[in-house]
């Protein structure tokens, strides 16, 4: 998939607001909401549409959010979470290492996106330990970048394409 990016100008809350008119307009029984204290995905119950909370009004977190609601199935769809658990920060180093073999396929997606409007993109280990993100992990999330920007899936192809329709850039 070729995709022209670009050094992206919009502050933070244009920014958000645009990605998520252009998302509405793709994934229309998604609703995406910013101003979370923490990101969190609500499955959809009855007719209510799946609500998806990102953090503050952070475009990274937005994206983040977005690339485990394009990677998850339509099981993982129906949960909340998408049925994911979650250690907070203070893990052990094999819940970390866990966190990391989770957490390497989205954020290769997660970095691709970022490109793509153009933002900066920096791993997250999501831990405050000090700890180095393995070579393992690094390694995975170059992998998924270079899939998704080549071959990338019906579901992350919509969502990318959406993205390039972002404007404002230098």
């Amino acid at each position: 998939m070729n995709l022209i990016t670009m050094k992206n100008t919009l502050n933070d809350d244009e920014l958000c607001r645009s990605l998520i008119q252009r998302l509405s307009n793709v994934f229309p029984d998604l609703i995406i909401k910013g101003g979370a204290e923490e990101p969190f995905y609500e499955a959809p119950k009855g007719d209510a549409k799946a609500i998806l909370y990102f953090r503050s009004n952070y475009p990274r977190s937005l994206l983040h959010e977005l690339c485990h609601y394009c990677l998850s199935g339509e099981k993982r769809r129906q949960l909340d979470d998408f049925g994911y658990w979650y250690y907070p920060c203070g893990r052990t180093a094999d819940e970390q290492l866990l966190f990391e073999q989770v957490e390497a396929r989205p954020q290769g997606l997660e970095k691709l996106m970022c490109e793509i409007v153009g933002i900066t993109f920096i791993p997250s280990l999501d831990d405050f330990s000090g700890r180095p993100a393995s070579e393992d992990f690094l390694s995975r999330l170059n992998q998924t970048y270079e899939e998704m920007r080549l071959t990338p899936p019906p579901t992350v192809k919509k969502a990318l394409t959406a993205l390039a329709t972002i404007k404002n850039y230098n």
